[in-house]
């Protein structure tokens, strides 16, 4: 769940991103885990949802834990759901928590790197140089 100020507008990529309301120092606490925000899907839940709501989930989320892959998945019922990915992110996490990784300014885009928590995402896509994920970043 975001607990800072953000707002939604277009991004480099013709899609939509999230960006920074405010002034955010380096180490800025901006999201934490909230069960009820932060929806956990079973893959008998997706099975059973309307494929419209499955497309909405393939798209926007991710699995609870890569590490111990149970097929759960999770989806941000906020505006978390529009960050996306860089392999040079200005946010950096820990188990349910996201910090800023540097001093962030108003109207610049929040990012995060998709490896971290989903390491078998495809970000082929994306033009910037591969970074390892196990480093340190915040």
């Amino acid at each position: 769940m975001l607990i800072v100020e953000t707002i939604l507008k277009p991004d480099r990529f013709g899609g939509i991103g999230l960006f920074s309301a405010t002034r955010l120092p380096k180490g800025s606490l901006i999201w934490i885990h909230n069960p009820i925000v932060d929806i956990a899907v079973t893959p008998e839940q997706y099975e059973a949802l309307a494929p419209t709501f499955q497309a909405l989930l393939d798209k926007h989320a991710y699995p609870r834990d890569y590490k111990a892959y149970d097929g759960v998945v999770e989806y941000n019922a906020d505006n978390a759901r529009f960050m996306n990915h860089s392999s040079r992110p200005n946010t950096y996490q820990d188990d349910r928590r996201v910090f800023t990784a540097r001093d962030v300014q108003p109207g610049e885009e929040l990012t995060c790197n998709y490896l971290f928590f989903d390491p078998r995402c495809d970000v082929s896509w994306n033009e910037e140089p591969l970074v390892n994920v196990d480093a340190p970043t915040g």
